[in-house]
């Protein structure tokens, strides 16, 4: 009955902690300057998809406020005899620009060259938060933190990205994000004991001579050497509170593989490109040609 009690507080103590986590702010005027180019991104895109078979651009549905409309982005590559899928996701919060680069380049990279990864087929939503990513801040128009709204779906973008991929199967996820406060690369792995591939990229960020983070705390995890281990039971508890992240629900909706990059964005952007470019490359190779040896 101690024990019990014991993890009942524990639990209430959690959800707490977790609630006061949420992000959100009051909304935006509208007013804000936009610091980047939405016209200018769309243009690279199309550009990068351009002729290239079994690549194609679509919008995955579209975000409006008062004074602002845009469209979520989605390039599909298809490859012929593909045995595996993945999704690739950058952008969520808007001051976090490196991983929307890196999307981009991938994209690029992917519809350049038809032998990249010729076992598995891609989704990548280069940009989740338009609004945020154009004027430079963390949250979407009306003030809300994406992610921490895939328990609610009260935002726009979260609802797009559930509608788009609710009905998919993916064997692999991997969400591009920065840090502003840290100091070094890390990344999250979710409801996986296998560390093999996530230490393995750690080891080779650090051979690239960038720094690993070794101290951030997300209310009940840190990480240990440039890595976070989430647990399945947290992620629950993230569900319980209403604050999952779009990594946690996509874990919790049976995609086996998935992780969230961190980078500093303390570092010049063609480092943190690189570190992204990176986790991609050891995280896919590591997943995706599993089964092809």
């Amino acid at each position: 009955m101690k024990h019990f009690a014991a993890v009942a507080i524990a639990g209430l103590s959690l959800l707490a902690l977790v609630s006061c986590a949420s992000g959100h702010r009051e909304p935006f005027t509208g007013a804000e300057p936009a610091v980047r180019d939405l016209g200018g991104f769309e243009a690279e895109l199309r550009v990068a998809v351009m002729g290239a078979a079994g690549v194609s651009l679509a919008e995955a549905g579209r975000v409006a406020g008062e004074g602002f409309e845009a469209p979520l982005w989605v390039v599909r590559v298809q490859r012929p005899g593909a045995t595996k899928r993945a999704l690739v996701v950058a952008g969520v919060h808007g001051n976090e620009p490196a991983g929307v680069a890196w999307a981009v380049d991938l994209v690029r990279q992917l519809a350049a060259d038809p032998s990249m990864y010729p076992e598995a087929s891609f989704d990548v939503l280069p940009l989740m938060n338009p609004w945020g990513w154009s004027r430079d801040v963390r949250h979407d128009r009306d003030g809300r933190d994406i992610n921490r709204d895939f328990a609610t779906f009260a935002t726009q973008e979260a609802r797009v990205f559930r509608d788009l991929v609710a009905n998919g199967r993916y064997d692999f996820a991997i969400d591009h994000h920065e840090d502003p406060s840290g100091k070094g690369f890390y990344v999250y792995q979710y409801a996986d004991r296998d560390t093999r591939p996530t230490r393995a990229l750690i080891a080779t960020v650090r051979g690239l001579g960038f720094p690993i983070e070794q101290d951030v705390r997300m209310v009940i995890l840190r990480t240990k050497d440039g890595l976070i281990r989430a647990p399945r039971w947290g992620l629950w508890y993230m569900k319980a509170s209403g604050q999952l992240s779009i990594t946690n629900w996509l874990r919790l909706s049976g995609i086996p593989k998935v992780y969230t990059v961190e980078t500093p964005t303390a570092l010049p952007m063609a480092d943190r490109v690189r570190m992204h470019r990176t986790a991609f490359a050891s995280l896919a190779d590591a997943v995706l040609k599993e089964g092809s040896r």
